[in-house]
């Protein structure tokens, strides 16, 4: 019988390596001593997920290594030679946590379908639409309360960085159609202004009220859908005791639009719908996105859907890659809108691409506008990226233009040394 344990990550010296282009020595050295962490996180057994892809004479790259941190590192020598600059560090091992008692739970998080990195997305939730707002008189800020559960929800996900839009939606509901108008202009303004990858919108259908049953009630205690039964004799009347008729069913349906934010494009749509009985119509005291609100019925039914329509969008995304827009160049430095909070780390490497102001976007078979596929790209190069912040990062590309407005990507498969 074999005893598995586990190998503690090694104290290691390795080489790095890197090409002195226009920016200087300093940036190619930052370079090389990424190259050779790298190298040392790849001998203490962590995982790669690269790729590279050619468009006429220029090559792109993406790499990311996760699964092995490595400590502290001291420069121990550097020399040039034909171009390029080398260098060799000493990497200490990363402190090891203490071992602590652990309690297996089950996993709650709803796997992906596919993922090509261990990077967050950005999303933007938007404003739901209410196609009859007359179903919702007793329910206080009903679409607000929609957008920010399925935030929470994104969130609790683990792998999306969530944001809302407040009361803009990406969706034109007309009230002489009955499907909604697809603006991709408007689409791509809400990605780029909100700095996020993917655009998610909602339309609530159905949130009527059916039956009744009957509950005791005092004074004036009757919300919009309710009604009271009046009993005429003196001492009721008086002490104001009653019964009010309630609805005891509602109905929850809603569709749920996905977008990418870079091409505009509808990536898919979801109808889901169910029933509640029993408490359905809210009290000022269980207002839309309280605990208290989720504990009615009427509230768990909300719940359950909303999060059914996050797992779909959810698997709908995990196949694209991950992606962020260029903000700024400056120096021969690269800033991008996704940093610490996206989980890009230094030593990544990320495909650079190009949108032409003259692409016009492909067309789908219908000739729609509204049903577009998109905006062609081209590859520009490879960004290494060097600094890292909550909210954004930068990066360094070596012999290529990269202007503001330009996309960085991930697009790779795990391999394993």
């Amino acid at each position: 019988m074999g005893l598995m344990c586990a190998q503690p990550a090694l104290a290691v010296q390795q080489e790095g390596i890197a090409p002195v282009g226009s920016e200087g020595l300093a940036v190619a050295r930052q370079a090389a001593i990424a190259d050779a962490l790298e190298n040392a996180a790849l001998f203490n057994g962590a995982s790669v997920k690269s790729g590279s892809q050619k468009t006429g004479q220029t090559w792109a790259e993406s790499a990311q290594v996760r699964g092995a941190p490595v400590g502290d590192y001291q420069l121990i020598r550097e020399w040039q030679s034909n171009g390029f600059v080398h260098v060799i560090i000493d990497v200490a091992p990363p402190a090891v946590a203490a071992a602590t008692n652990t309690v297996a739970t089950p996993e709650t998080k709803r796997p992906a379908l596919c993922s090509g990195s261990d990077f967050k997305r950005k999303v933007l939730i938007t404003n739901f639409w209410v196609q009859r707002p007359a179903q919702a008189s007793d329910l206080d800020r009903f679409p607000e309360g929609l957008q920010l559960e399925m935030l929470r929800q994104f969130y609790a996900s683990g792998s999306y960085f969530p944001q809302r839009s407040g009361a803009e939606a990406v969706l034109d509901v007309q009230p002489q159609y009955v499907d909604p108008i697809l603006q991709p202009d408007r689409v791509r303004d809400l990605a780029r202004r909100y700095a996020v990858q993917f655009v998610v919108g909602g339309i609530v259908r159905d949130i009527s009220t059916s039956g009744e049953r009957y509950t005791t009630t005092h004074g004036n205690d009757v919300r919009p859908g309710e009604r009271k039964l009046e009993l005429n004799l003196p001492l009721i009347s008086f002490t104001q005791f009653g019964l009010k008729a309630t609805p005891s069913s509602r109905r929850f349906e809603y569709e749920l639009f996905v977008f990418d934010g870079v091409s505009g494009a509808l990536i898919n749509r979801h109808r889901l719908a169910g029933t509640a009985t029993g408490s359905v119509a809210q009290d000022p005291a269980t207002s839309m996105g309280t605990m208290g609100f989720q504990e009615t019925d009427f509230g768990k039914l909300v719940q359950t859907k909303l999060q059914e329509g996050t797992n779909l969008a959810i698997q709908d995304l995990s196949c694209i890659p991950f992606s962020a827009r260029v903000t700024r160049v400056e120096k021969g430095r690269v800033y991008f809108d996704a940093g610490v909070t996206s989980k890009v780390a230094v030593g990544d490497t990320l495909q650079v691409y190009r949108i032409s102001p003259s692409a016009l976007l492909v067309p789908a078979a219908s000739y729609d506008p509204a049903m577009s596929l998109g905006l062609p790209e081209d590859i520009v190069g490879s960004l290494n990226v060097v600094q890292v912040q909550p909210l954004f990062s930068v990066g360094q590309v070596s012999g290529a233009n990269v202007l503001p407005g330009d996309y960085v990507r991930f697009v790779g498969q795990e391999k394993k040394r």
